[in-house]
């Protein structure tokens, strides 16, 4: 299966362990994929808390926030592809909106509360500060393909036309590989950066 591939990596921690167990359990088992909360709401809790000079803060409930938007972009993930395998290709529109919609509310929050910290807080290590940098970039450059990805296969137009679902199915497994390889880095270099 074209999923394995992409899952069957060694976990590098209890919550990849997680994930891998969550993404090899068959359709029928898994839970539903979590509901993302309105953007509206999502926006009230982005508020950063800030200091007399109006600084972003250090806050000790971000990273696992954000390894938890991680796990969820994960379970919609193999929920798109159990769709796919069991041949339900009419609702995998629908369960894209929902992991754009996540997806969206996760690079927010990691903008406003992640990448602005340690902007100010890496200021004076030049060599911290150029990692910081390079996550920044690279994540900027990924969320331009996967919203391009999620904007193209958002409509079920796509699923009448030949090749369709073999275009998806290819463009859909490579996002899935470079999500996995994202996730596992930000977790494993560029979060424990993130301190007080």
């Amino acid at each position: 299966m074209w999923l394995k591939s992409i899952f069957n990596k060694p976990a590098t921690s209890t919550q990849d362990e997680g994930a891998h167990e969550v993404a090899s359990r068959p359709a029928a088992t898994q839970p539903p994929a979590r509901k993302t909360m309105p953007i509206a709401e999502r926006a009230e809790l982005l508020q950063p808390a800030k200091s007399a000079n109006n600084q972003i803060q250090y806050d000790d409930k971000l990273i696992p926030q954000l390894k938890g938007d991680h796990a969820a972009l994960l379970l919609m993930y193999s929920s798109v592809a159990n769709r796919m395998n069991a041949g339900a290709w009419d609702a995998v529109p629908a369960t894209l909106r929902e992991m754009r919609m996540a997806m969206y509310g996760h690079l927010l929050t990691e903008g406003v509360k992640l990448y602005s910290y340690m902007r100010r807080s890496l200021a004076e290590e030049p060599n911290l500060l150029d990692v910081y940098r390079s996550y920044k970039r690279e994540m900027d450059g990924i969320g331009r393909v996967a919203f391009d990805f999620f904007d193209k296969y958002q409509g079920k137009d796509w699923l009448a036309l030949p090749d369709a679902r073999s275009n998806f199915k290819a463009e859909f497994e490579n996002l899935g590989k470079v999500l996995v390889d994202r996730i596992t880095r930000e977790e494993n270099i560029l979060y424990p950066l993130y301190m007080p």
